[in-house]
């Protein structure tokens, strides 16, 4: 490990060269770039000329949800002059439409507060348009009462069908609800299948829901569905395209103890190559959950892939029956202690139609935080992270972290054969380290103990993702790729 601490504290950890030993196939990794759908992604060229413009969509509950402190939309123009003609739409369930132009400064931050917008309303969509594009839009809730927060950036893709491979409707004490926004004229329709204790399943109004244009339909499972420790939900729409979230909230009075807030929005794709950050080894495991929305059996393997050469770890094997999902706990394999910081990587061995999502949840008697804040003891949280099948080789992400509670930014190759060389730039008075090689499989972190808005550029495609922790909960993210740069990871 190569520590450095700068008036910005960077620690550069586990940039070793990583081995990932696979079963022998007669396929070889293939990059292709064939329309692979990058959650978040934004146009940033070097003129207006250059970009189409983006459509960003956020979706969540406001100050008016029990529970929740805020909803607040930032949103930083990347460019050096003023953004003009931004439009901001603001819908919630009963079809109320808040529509106003906005603008920003040069490299300025906006912050949009929704309970002002809609001061009714306990959920809300918004849709924010840049037709110059070089903006970034996220969305951060919090709730104080339940150790919640939760920060991440809005989406730019819009869908027909999506997953949510995680929730929970846990007695007591949690709240499990699809947030299904419709940011567009015409009326759109879905039909929702779930995956609980008792398999595949609908409900009596789960067919045939329909989501009327400019407005949000929430479905709440906990009612519907009660008592259910892992629910997972598939969303397909008949007609139209959505945007689908998950909201969790907790307040640790359930069995299991689950104590935080999460609104991860769903998945808009399957595949046969999946990627996760893991772990750096030392911090808490957690579970994934795989899901096959297919009509097909699928047999699959979780892989663990070690950034130390010397380690090799089975992979852990799977078979999911049409519409099947399995949750692999990873602290139930010995095998994966004491190995160091690793990967994840979760492949189809015939169909390409899985989802996964890696879920860590923790609660006070679980963990410590080391800091040298004293206020900062001990914490709850959840946070769950889809894996993608994509990479990219220009990422923004902006990471808030202080001198006592520094925020985490990991990168990792998910290639199987190609090395990337790695470059980290930002217009902050801050030092980074200089440019670096990651080997396939390997990754590395750093601990950013400043607000800091950090472009990541690279030789190819690698996944970013930032993390903080502290007594308010836990928030983790990918970073926004780039229009153009986003590539598929196949073998």
């Amino acid at each position: 490990m190569n520590a450095v601490r700068l008036p910005a504290l960077v620690v550069v950890a586990a940039l070793v060269v990583g081995a990932f030993v696979f079963k022998t196939q007669e396929k070889e990794e293939s990059l292709q770039v064939a329309d692979p759908i990058s959650y978040s992604e934004l146009s940033f060229g070097s003129s207006v000329e250059e970009v189409s413009g983006d459509v960003w969509f956020c979706v969540g509950p406001t100050n008016k949800l029990g529970g929740i402190d805020e909803q607040v939309i930032t949103i930083t123009n990347l460019r050096p002059e003023i953004t003009e003609g931004l439009k901001l739409s603001v819908s919630n369930s009963d079809g109320s439409l808040t529509e106003r132009s906005i603008q920003i400064e040069a490299q300025g931050v906006l912050e949009i507060l929704t309970s002002q917008e809609r001061d009714t309303a306990s959920y809300v969509g918004v849709t924010i348009e840049a037709p110059q594009g070089g903006v970034l839009v996220e969305q951060q809730l919090q709730a104080t009462d339940f150790s919640g927060v939760d920060q991440r950036p809005c989406v730019t893709t819009a869908s027909s069908s999506w997953i949510v491979p995680w929730g929970t409707t846990e007695r007591p004490g949690t709240q499990q609800t699809l947030l299904l926004y419709n940011p567009f004229q015409a009326t759109a329709v879905a039909d929702l299948l779930f995956v609980g204790n008792q398999g595949l399943r609908e409900t009596l109004d789960s067919q045939g829901v329909v989501i009327p244009g400019r407005s949000i339909v929430t479905y709440d499972l906990a009612e519907r569905i009660p008592d259910t420790a892992l629910l997972s939900s598939y969303i397909e729409v008949r007609s139209g395209q959505l945007i689908v979230s998950g909201i969790t909230i907790a307040d640790g009075t359930a069995p299991s103890g689950i104590k935080g807030l999460n609104a991860s929005y769903g998945s808009p794709e399957v595949g046969g190559d999946l990627f996760l950050p893991g772990s750096d080894g030392e911090t808490f495991t957690g579970s994934v959950v795989i899901v096959n929305p297919s009509e097909s059996a699928v047999e699959g393997e979780l892989v663990v892939r070690p950034t130390n050469p010397d380690v090799f770890v089975e992979p852990v094997g799977f078979v999911l029956r049409a519409g099947q999902r399995e949750e692999i706990r990873l602290s139930d394999y010995t095998r994966f202690e004491g190995i160091g910081p690793y990967s994840l990587y979760v492949r189809s061995l015939d169909n390409p139609s899985l989802s996964a999502s890696y879920i860590r949840q923790f609660s006070d008697q679980e963990v410590s935080i080391e800091s040298t804040d004293s206020s900062i003891s001990s914490t709850t949280g959840l946070h769950v992270l889809p894996a993608i099948g994509y990479g990219s080789t220009r990422w923004f992400l902006n990471v808030s972290g202080s001198s006592g509670n520094p925020a985490v930014v990991t990168l990792f190759n998910p290639s199987l054969k190609s090395i990337s060389s790695v470059t980290l730039s930002t217009e902050q008075d801050m030092n980074l380290p200089d440019p670096f090689e990651l080997d396939p499989g390997d990754r590395a972190t750093l601990q950013i103990d400043t607000t800091a808005l950090i472009e990541v550029g690279s030789s190819s495609p690698v996944i970013v993702v930032r993390e903080w922790l502290g007594p308010e909960g836990w928030v983790n993210a990918y970073g926004v790729s780039v229009e153009g740069s986003v590539v598929a990871i196949e073998r």
